[in-house]
């Protein structure tokens, strides 16, 4: 996921926040500076094979990239939001997928999805996914429970 928080050149009072909850293209129809998160998506859990065997993990969050940035009014941005990862159906989770932001001008902002969960009871969680490109911060997302 996406998510801008702007306000016009000269603008004040509450900042709007706009979200994108899937992939486009975006074109701004004035100039605006934004702080940016840019959100992997989240692994599935995995599932249990069978009644002898209870235990499963958890998927891994995904990796989080914050960012200030200037956009310019007229200038396509590409927006791609991961998708979370499928929990498992008595096996494992799917890992999520890597959401970014790019776009002339800004540096590519990518937040990597989390890991899968597995269907084992010794196993660690889903490793939380990485983020780059972050001018302000890249996070780790956690890991999944064990």
């Amino acid at each position: 996921m996406a998510v801008l928080g702007a306000a016009a050149a000269g603008g004040g009072g509450q900042l709007p926040t706009i979200a994108f909850f899937g992939s486009q293209t975006w074109t701004p129809t004035y100039d605006l500076t934004a702080k940016v998160f840019v959100i992997g998506g989240g692994g599935g859990g995995g599932a249990s094979k069978g009644h002898n065997d209870r235990a499963a993990t958890g998927g891994g969050a995904g990796g989080c990239a914050i960012s200030e940035l200037t956009f310019s009014s007229g200038t396509a941005y590409t927006i791609t939001v991961g998708a979370g990862g499928d929990g498992g159906n008595a096996g494992n989770g799917v890992a999520g997928s890597a959401s970014s932001l790019s776009g002339s001008g800004i540096s590519t902002m990518t937040a990597n999805g989390g890991g899968a969960g597995l269907s084992a009871a010794t196993a660690a969680g889903g490793a939380g996914g990485s983020a780059s490109g972050g001018t302000i911060a890249n996070f780790t997302g956690g890991a999944g429970g064990s």
